[in-house]
């Protein structure tokens, strides 16, 4: 019988789990993240069946978790140097008042202005360790946790109507 539940359900689970990627993208957008087209296709998931569990279970790059954190810590660590570069690249170089090393507004070159500006962000952000963020809500839980109670009533739903066939069967069954 439990083999026959989950026969007909493992359908609507990989709907399931594909209407919960689609949650997780939605949710990193509206809380005004950037949901770059390499994280868009990282997200994933995988069915996991056994004799008697069905379970789902998400994969994506941990971006967004680390978009969650209230407070970046850098005291025993060098900050990633290669995230700062990216960071100075999207900006244009004029809004960077100073280059470390070079007197004025004068910039041999952009890349090596991009570096210097890059690692001049990094080293500070490694002598004033902590980088406290305004409270700006978490996708992620939040967003799992409405996965979880949608999946829990899809679940409820036909676990309700398979119990009733069944019994009816049964009773069937029985009266014959």
């Amino acid at each position: 019988m439990t083999e026959e539940f989950f026969d007909q359900f493992e359908e609507a689970a990989i709907e399931l789990a594909q209407e919960g990627i689609l949650w997780f993208q939605r949710a990193i957008e509206q809380k005004g993240l950037v949901l770059t087209e390499e994280l868009r296709r990282d997200f994933n998931y995988r069915l996991i069946r056994t004799t008697h569990q069905l379970v789902i279970e998400y994969d994506f790059r941990q971006y967004g978790r680390f978009k969650d954190m209230a407070r970046l810590r850098y005291g025993t660590h060098m900050p990633p140097v290669e995230a700062m570069m990216e960071y100075v690249e999207r900006h244009d170089l004029n809004v960077f008042a100073y280059v470390e090393g070079y007197p004025g507004k004068q910039v041999p070159t952009v890349k090596n202005a991009t570096a210097r500006i890059a690692w001049a962000i990094a080293m500070g952000r490694r002598r004033v360790p902590s980088v406290a963020r305004g409270y700006r809500g978490t996708w992620y839980n939040s967003t799992k946790m409405d996965i979880f109670n949608h999946a829990k009533k899809r679940v409820r739903a036909m676990a309700s109507g398979f119990v009733i066939a069944n019994l009816k069967k049964q009773l069937e069954a029985g009266n014959n």
